[in-house]
């Protein structure tokens, strides 16, 4: 090769790799992308000491990104928050949050007056709700969000729990059709709610319609912003994600309406289409999981990043927010920065970088991500709560406090009936989660025989993500319609199925299958296991008991059981149960049921009993 055509080639390759849209001065070898765990040693953006210098990049345009995930309708709710080794009690609340943004957004300002922020969240802002919000259909939680100025989001699953259908109403603020009240759960106090547009923009690229292809409901699968400042100006896209596990995450009719594509190659599609827009300055909105500890970050978010760099090694993503997971997490992967805060707003991400206007991307080595506590007032009495924030959460619980503090019952005991979310009961058995199962089991059998049905029901089961709290009991044993809600807040449809003995067998060795971790609470048996520490199983179910006749099951004989819709689909990959023949599906929603239960456990000066956690037996 002569020397002009040797230059000529090291020129046509050079050219072809900025048409790829190469972050600046950058390059990252996708089979061997680095994942580099960062680390939050502060509480407040104000100590921290790793922030790109603001008089370095003068000439260039200051950006901001403030995210939130999973924050489930958690207006009032608080709980320890663990970042990177450090604990925070009773952190979160609506109006902490705000105040924290507001701070944070604030000292920005005071660096980089100029500085343009964006709030975003990345899905589940919905679902497993406490009562002040949930008995509004989730409506409290949009007003929140847009008082707290959000502006972009994604999907996460639990906006499928009453069908995409009623989130879009939510989001956009329509009135509610009462009529159909038995569907989604109105209450009678939902008519005279003020229904406000959220003026979230969503965005989501890898569901589209199963019918057509289309994105449903006119959402959109990336938009861009653009930051100015005088005469400069650099777009910024922004790309939303939702976890492609749906199926096992929400009930058929919920998911069935929609395919979801994969998520490192939709990425992959949109970015180039922003890279060709001109867009460079990207940032993922992802309802997908990571987590960091022990100086290792891993989960479902660093192994899309590492797909999406084995499709495109010159990749402009810049931040990727996640979510799903409800963990903490914070690192780069390659040159991408990954984010999660947690859940429930006890948390939230703070990136802050550099926008160049003559290349369109961040200077190198200027985004900067760091995620902190939303602390209590006690713990931090220096920020206080946004009054505008408290003024609707305090509207929410004057509209629900009659509902929500109705006595339905009283338990035995003057103590809150543990689920096994943050206390680690014996193989996820939990006392509330078996009053949750029970009820569904004797309200059913209850219902049968009103009916005068030709059956009875031997079992229930539920899966343990179905009790989102514990009971809580008050202080004079008395138990409120709110407490049972926030127990099983879903408003599940019941399904009566009747499966073999062989078949129970099988959907009970699904638990902790293949190294992922999911139970089932049972009611009307008991089982024993081994722990195997091989093979596909990590536990082995190896004797059913049934109460009633105290023998193990019959492995030819069927047995009637009532489940949940969600595990009548096969929910948290408990596909046996898509085997079952169905019985009957016209018995009740979970919630009611649970509600029921208590009333009739309280009845004629009884009490509710918690049950002991002794169903599942280690041999």
């Amino acid at each position: 090769m002569t020397q002009s055509k040797r230059f000529l080639a090291v020129a046509l390759a050079s050219v072809a790799l900025l048409g790829l849209g190469l972050k600046e001065n950058e390059v990252v070898n996708a089979t061997s992308v680095k994942v580099v765990t960062n680390h939050d040693p502060y509480a407040k953006p104000q100590q921290t000491k790793d922030w790109a210098n603001a008089k370095k990049y003068k000439n260039y345009l200051p950006v901001q990104f403030l995210g939130i995930n999973d924050f489930h309708g958690g207006l009032e709710r608080t709980y320890t928050a663990n970042i990177d080794g450090h604990s925070y009690k009773n952190a979160g609340g609506a109006a902490r949050l705000a105040s924290y943004l507001n701070d944070a957004q604030g000292y920005f300002k005071k660096v980089n007056p100029k500085g343009k922020t964006f709030r975003v969240e990345a899905g589940d802002m919905v679902g497993a709700s406490p009562a002040n919000s949930a008995l509004l259909n989730d409506e409290p939680t949009m007003h929140v969000l847009r008082q707290m100025n959000f502006s972009v989001g994604s999907l996460g699953n639990h906006e499928f729990d009453h069908g995409l259908a009623e989130f879009h109403r939510i989001l956009i603020g329509a009135k509610p059709n009462m009529n159909k009240a038995s569907k989604y759960g109105y209450t009678s106090i939902l008519k005279d709610y003020p229904h406000q547009n959220s003026k979230i923009q969503v965005v989501i690229a890898n569901v589209v319609n199963r019918s057509n292809g289309k994105i449903p409901f006119g959402f959109k699968p990336y938009t861009i912003k653009t930051v100015k400042q005088g005469k400069k100006s650099v777009k910024v896209g922004f790309i939303g994600i939702l976890t492609t596990t749906m199926p096992s995450l929400t009930t058929y009719n919920n998911y069935h309406p929609y395919r979801y594509l994969d998520e490192a190659k939709t990425i992959a599609k949109y970015e180039k289409i922003l890279r060709n827009k001109g867009v460079k300055a990207i940032v993922v909105l992802a309802h997908t999981g990571a987590n960091s500890a022990d100086n290792q970050t891993t989960g479902a978010s660093v192994d899309i990043l590492k797909k999406l760099y084995k499709i495109d090694p010159h990749n402009s993503v810049d931040l990727y927010i996640a979510a799903h997971s409800h963990q903490y997490a914070n690192a780069t992967v390659g040159h991408t920065k990954l984010m999660q805060a947690i859940y429930s707003g006890a948390a939230f991400d703070n990136a802050i970088g550099y926008l160049n206007p003559k290349t369109h991307d961040f200077a190198k080595n200027s985004l900067v991500g760091h995620v902190y506590p939303v602390q209590s007032a006690s713990a931090e009495p220096t920020i206080k709560d946004d009054a505008k924030v408290a003024a609707i959460v305090k509207d929410a619980d004057k509209r629900t406090d009659a509902l929500a503090n109705e006595k339905i019952g009283q338990a035995s005991l003057a103590e809150t009936i543990l689920s096994g979310r943050g206390h680690s009961l014996y193989s996820e058995e939990s006392p509330a989660g078996n009053v949750a199962v029970d009820a569904q089991l004797y309200e059913t059998n209850k219902l049968v025989k009103e009916k005068h049905a030709k059956y009875t029901v031997n079992f229930a089961m539920t899966n343990t993500g179905g009790v989102r709290s514990d009971l809580v009991v008050g202080k004079d044993k008395s138990i409120t319609l709110g407490a049972a809600r926030a127990v099983q807040p879903w408003y599940n449809d019941l399904y009566v199925i009747s499966m073999t003995g062989q078949q129970i067998y099988n959907v009970l060795n699904q638990q902790n299958y293949n190294g992922e971790t999911r139970y089932l609470l049972i009611s009307g048996m008991k089982l024993k296991y081994t722990e195997t520490n091989s093979g596909a199983n990590r536990y082995h179910v190896s004797e059913v008991i049934d109460n009633a006749t105290g023998k193990p099951l019959d492995s030819n004989k069927r047995y009637n059981i009532v489940v949940n819709s969600f595990l009548h689909d096969g929910g948290d990959n408990f596909t046996e149960f898509r085997k079952a023949k169905l019985v009957d599906n016209q018995i009740g929603k979970d919630t009611d049921f649970l509600v029921q239960y208590i009333k009739d456990m309280s009845k004629d000066g009884n009490s509710l009993v918690a049950p002991t956690a002794d169903r599942k037996q280690k041999q």
